[in-house]
């Protein structure tokens, strides 16, 4: 009804196109394909990232960047839950060339609301199950609903590989170690994990050092968030100020970001690198990002007149498929 009465005031009588994200399950993508064929229109399914790096193009003019897109959840082209991507963008399409480690994510959607979930399963890469079962009993029972029984499944769930689906969020990290410094244990508004972490950050005064890993996998750079993890875990272990930690998970998260795009505008030779999605709100993320890249001598671009959050992706899946026309 709003779609017709804005179709109406503005006098628009035909549709040439229609463009919606490439989630197959979203009610706007089932809008989307119902107005393409009632008004016989093209209709285009956009990448949830590609739309994202395609608004920051349209915002800053240039026709061709290394894009790094890092937020909670966008759905992949791959059926995979994307949100920690670098993306190399041209005319219409994109290269996905970078990414974080894919990790699992026992129960899906619910390790967005209880990352224990999620950082159960990233120490998991590494720990054996029967010792992190007993671990998480002894630190972190309190921050599963149902306690001991609840960490007894999700440790079932990853052992048959049952509910378990893949992720390369950057979102699902920031509250895993959120989660593992005991700053926030469940989410009970957007983003609400991956902020109390930045606050958290933002008192800290040192300089702690957390090194970082890229590897190859699948054609693509991609940035070891299991490692990343279990530094984490060594420096509170250790004794480090949860502080402290939270500032320099959030520098050496940012700096191996930063260089897979660096690496990657090296390898395709363009000289823009840009930077979308939620985590980009982070002031701390943003910057450490963008001294990088700029150190490097390339140009980093980020929303002007457009949001680095999800508003701006209608505007680019209209870039997207005013392009494909």
């Amino acid at each position: 009804d709003a779609l017709k009465y804005l179709m109406r005031i503005t006098g628009t009588e035909e549709i040439d196109a229609v463009a919606c994200d490439l989630h197959p399950r979203f009610f706007t993508t089932r809008l989307a394909e119902e107005l393409s064929r009632e008004y016989s229109a093209k209709l285009f399914k956009v990448q949830h990232h590609h739309a994202h790096a395609a608004a920051l193009a349209a915002d800053s003019g240039v026709e061709e960047l290394v894009c790094i897109a890092a937020d909670g959840v966008g759905y992949g082209d791959d059926g995979t839950a994307w949100g920690g991507e670098i993306l190399y963008c041209f005319d219409d399409q994109y290269k996905r060339l970078g990414s974080l480690t894919p990790q699992k994510m026992p129960g899906g959607d619910l390790c967005a609301i209880y990352p224990a979930r999620m950082l159960f399963s990233i120490l998991g890469n590494y720990y054996p199950l029967d010792y992190l079962e007993e671990l998480f009993k002894e630190e972190y029972k309190k921050y599963f609903p149902h306690g001991e029984k609840e960490i007894q499944l999700v440790r079932r769930q990853l052992e048959r590989d049952i509910n378990v689906g893949i992720t390369t969020s950057t979102g699902r990290i920031l509250d895993s170690i959120a989660t593992a410094l005991h700053i926030c244990s469940k989410r009970t508004y957007e983003g609400e994990c991956a902020m109390k972490l930045e606050s958290a950050a933002y008192k800290s005064s040192n300089n702690l050092d957390i090194p970082y890993r890229i590897y190859r996998y699948k054609g693509r750079y991609v940035l070891d968030t299991t490692d990343l993890l279990l530094n984490v875990m060594e420096l509170k272990n250790t004794g480090e100020k949860i502080v402290d930690i939270a500032a320099a998970a959030q520098r050496s998260i940012s700096r191996g970001l930063a260089e897979i795009a660096v690496r990657v505008a090296e390898d395709v030779g363009t000289d823009i690198i840009g930077g979308s999605g939620g985590v980009f709100y982070n002031e701390a993320i943003s910057l450490t990002i963008k001294d990088y890249v700029e150190d490097r001598g390339y140009r980093f671009i980020q929303h002007k007149n457009s949001c680095a959050g999800d508003g701006s992706v209608s505007l680019g899946q209209a870039v997207i498929a005013t392009k494909r026309l």
